[in-house]
Parts: structure tokens; C-alpha cells; sequence
């Protein structure tokens, strides 16, 4: 039986000095193990590679070569939070998503599921020239840049309930070198947008219902803002708001596509015809999980 996290060994023990970086690997992966945690193994090599800078390239060519004392006092209290129960990238300050880094700072964790949704938009601007985009609950901004990085074309506004949120969006959005043409927008879902039509409106929601709240894994409910995750009783408010109402912002023929839980696309493709879409799709994730539903405006 695994102890509580607050009564297990010691976590630094093993990683001293003079070990190099695959044995240090080891050894947070060996910590790991013994604490029960889940893709320990995958955990250590992430951290190993966060904290210490190095690529996977790097860490198979020079893995023999010794951990620098800096590194090695990282990763000592990189396993120690990771032990603690924060999650990996919550150590790290960053997750990647579609190949790029975000910061992420108190704002919700980019998921790579989540990349169904934005490959299906850069799908439908595929033809579209200089198109405009509009991310809805942007979060770390990180459909929004992805889609700018994609398509040096395109401008984009991406709105947030929080203000801090927006300031993480536009960290993120200079770092990626695309802050030119991204333009930020405090509003709560459509009720502060400009009357500009747009080609695409995406928005990843907060969609988990009342009783799905009480049992998230801790790693989730300690560390992702609720105002993400929640969608209400039913986790259906926010696209009570955002698919009749999207509508108005769309050009004709103007796209909409919103990430859902794996068991709402029927309902959510409901309030789609309900609501007068065309060519409403359901997609699924690469685990074969209900994750989008988009549609066309009349």
C-alpha cells in the first residue's frame, strides 16, 4: 500500500552528486514507482528534460554525460513537488501544445485532445485568405497563437473572462512572435465582442457537470481554475451561450467548432440544429473519444 504523500521517504534520496543524466532519470522514475504514481517513468524523463534544458536528442546523445550541481538541485525539487502531488507542467511553468511551448501560470492546462479542434480549424481556413479568427475563453492562448503561427495570414481576437488569463495569452502570443496580429479582449463569452464578423469562432469550454466536480483527480482540481472546468449542472451552460450566439458574429458561411466532454456531442450537436447550423460534424479524439462538434452558419 502506497503511504500518503506527506509521510513518504525522503524524495531527494538517490539523486546525489556525480550521477549522470540517464541514471538520474533512473532514479525519479524508481521514486515515482515506489509513491504509485502513474507514467512514472514518462513523468521522469519530462521533468528530467524540462529542468535541465535538455532535448530528447541531447538526452540520447550525451546521456552519460554528468548533471550539472544546478540541474541536480532542480530536479531534486522538481521529484519533490512531483511527489507532492503537483502535476508535471505545473513544475515546469509550461506545456507544450502542437509543438510549441506555453506558459501557463494559474490558467487552465492545454490538453493535447484539444488539438482536434484546432487542426480541424486550420482545415477549414485552409482556402480562406487573410481569414479572422476568434477564440472564445482563450485560457493560455494557446488555439488562438497556434492558429496565427499556422497561418501567417490570419488575425485573431482572443477573449477571457480574467484578466490574467489575457496577460498569460499575451506572453505567450510575444514569445511566439505573433502578438502583432492578436488582439486580446476581456469579455464574458459574446458580450463584448466588436461587430466584425469572423470566418471561424472556436472555443474549448468549461464543460464538466456539478457531480463530475466532486470526483476530478487531484492533480486537476488543485491546479486548473474551476472557472475552466465547470460547466454547470449538466456542463452544457457555456454553449447554451456560445452556439445560438456565435451566429451573429459568423460570416455567412462562417464556422464554428467547440471542444466538448467524450459523452455531450449528441446534446451539444442538438443545440447546433437547434440553432440552425449546416454540416454539423462530430469528432473524435485519437483515443476515438467524442471531442468537437463544428458546424457551418446557414
Amino acid at each position: 500500500m502506497v503511504a500518503p504523500f506527506d509521510q513518504r521517504p525522503n524524495p531527494n534520496s538517490g539523486l546525489v552528486s556525480g550521477l549522470n543524466y540517464r541514471a538520474a532519470k533512473r532514479v525519479i522514475a524508481r521514486q515515482f514507482v515506489a509513491a504509485g504514481l502513474p507514467f512514472a517513468d514518462e513523468d521522469a524523463l519530462d521533468l528530467l528534460l524540462g529542468l535541465t534544458g535538455l532535448n530528447q536528442t541531447d538526452y540520447i546523445i550525451g546521456g552519460a554525460e554528468p548533471v550539472q550541481t544546478e540541474q541536480m538541485n532542480a530536479l531534486r525539487l522538481g521529484a519533490e513537488r512531483r511527489l507532492a502531488g503537483d502535476p508535471v507542467d505545473r513544475i515546469l511553468g509550461w506545456r507544450e501544445f502542437y509543438g510549441r511551448r506555453f506558459l501557463i501560470d494559474d490558467v487552465l492546462s492545454p490538453r493535447g485532445d484539444t488539438e482536434v479542434l484546432l487542426l480541424a480549424a486550420l482545415e477549414v481556413i485552409r482556402d480562406v485568405k487573410t481569414p479572422r479568427l476568434l477564440d472564445l475563453g482563450t485560457g493560455s492562448g494557446a488555439l488562438a497563437i497556434s492558429l496565427l503561427c499556422e497561418r501567417e495570414d490570419a488575425m485573431a481576437i482572443a477573449t477571457d473572462c480574467d484578466a490574467n488569463a489575457l496577460r498569460t495569452t499575451r506572453v505567450n502570443a510575444e514569445a511566439l512572435k505573433v502578438s502583432d496580429r492578436l488582439e486580446t479582449l476581456q469579455s464574458d463569452w459574446l458580450s463584448a465582442l466588436p461587430s466584425n464578423p469572423f470566418d471561424v469562432i472556436l472555443s474549448n469550454p468549461p464543460y464538466i457537470t456539478s457531480n463530475a466536480m466532486t470526483a476530478l483527480e487531484r492533480e486537476v482540481a488543485e491546479h486548473d481554475p474551476v472557472g475552466a472546468l465547470h460547466g454547470g449542472r449538466d456542463g452544457l451552460d457555456p454553449y447554451r451561450i456560445i452556439v445560438p450566439g456565435a451566429r451573429e458574429y459568423l460570416r455567412p458561411r462562417g464556422w464554428l467548432g467547440v471542444e466538448i466532454g467524450f459523452d455531450q456531442g449528441e446534446a451539444v450537436q442538438a443545440l447546433f440544429k437547434s440553432a440552425d447550423y449546416r454540416h454539423i460534424r462530430l469528432l473524435a479524439d485519437p483515443a476515438g473519444h467524442d471531442r468537437v462538434v463544428c458546424g457551418w452558419r446557414s
